[in-house]
């Protein structure tokens, strides 16, 4: 009897363990799904803004204008515009990136705290912006139940795109090397001086004892 009554609790344990799992998984691909939405609303509406604008002039243009100063969603978002930051579901997005090769399409924010990478991937504070000369470095974790984002990147190749959407351009790299470092070695981070990009997760996925880095040149 009493090992009956055990085995149903492990059962049911194990049970609670794999929905929470699934759980987590769907909650993380909604919040990003809303992420990677809202920025691309706020892309959409500058566009139309700047298209509007460049048609008007003297009185019309300082009805849109006042339109524009009159939409709360709109002043949120202009409110982080300079830095090129938008603050979406409690973090500050840089923007979009996207690598055909994999079939990832995920927000990049800005930090690399444990509340951001549940999130989206995180750009290392004090390294450069998309576009920008210097090294543009970024981290995404690897799970096999969650945050899965950048799983699949020890498939990358050589020659490979990495594309990168901000409020203030498109920007693509080429993947230049793909190596693997122990964690202590940050001068992966460094900056350099023409604009390049560096993709930084563990690996082997769980076991983590090594860092995967993938590094890349600016096309465009």
């Amino acid at each position: 009897m009493k090992a009956r009554i055990l085995g149903t609790i492990l059962a049911f344990a194990g049970l609670s363990i794999i929905v929470y799992g699934l759980y987590i998984r769907y909650d993380t691909l909604n919040t990003q799904q809303r992420i990677i939405q809202q920025f691309e609303d706020v892309i959409r509406k500058t566009d139309e803004g700047d298209n509007e604008a460049n048609n008007k002039t003297g009185d019309d243009l300082k009805k849109v204008e006042h339109d524009t100063n009159n939409n709360n969603d709109t002043n949120i978002e202009r409110q982080h515009a300079d830095d090129g930051l938008l603050e979406i579901e409690g973090i500050d997005v840089i923007g979009i990136m996207e690598i055909p090769k994999i079939d990832l399409r995920v927000a990049v924010a800005e930090g690399t705290d444990k509340q951001t990478l549940k999130k989206a991937v995180g750009h290392f504070e004090g390294t450069a912006m998309p576009g920008e000369a210097g090294n543009f470095a970024v981290a995404g974790h690897r799970s096999y139940t969650y945050n899965e984002f950048f799983n699949r990147l020890d498939e990358m190749e050589i020659g490979d795109e990495i594309r990168v959407k901000t409020t203030k351009g498109e920007f693509v790299y080429e993947v230049t090397d793909i190596f693997v470092v122990e964690p202590h070695e940050v001068w992966v981070l460094d900056p350099t001086p023409e604009p390049t990009i560096t993709l930084v997760t563990c690996t082997p996925i769980r076991v983590a004892t090594h860092r995967l880095i993938i590094k890349g040149k600016l096309k465009n």
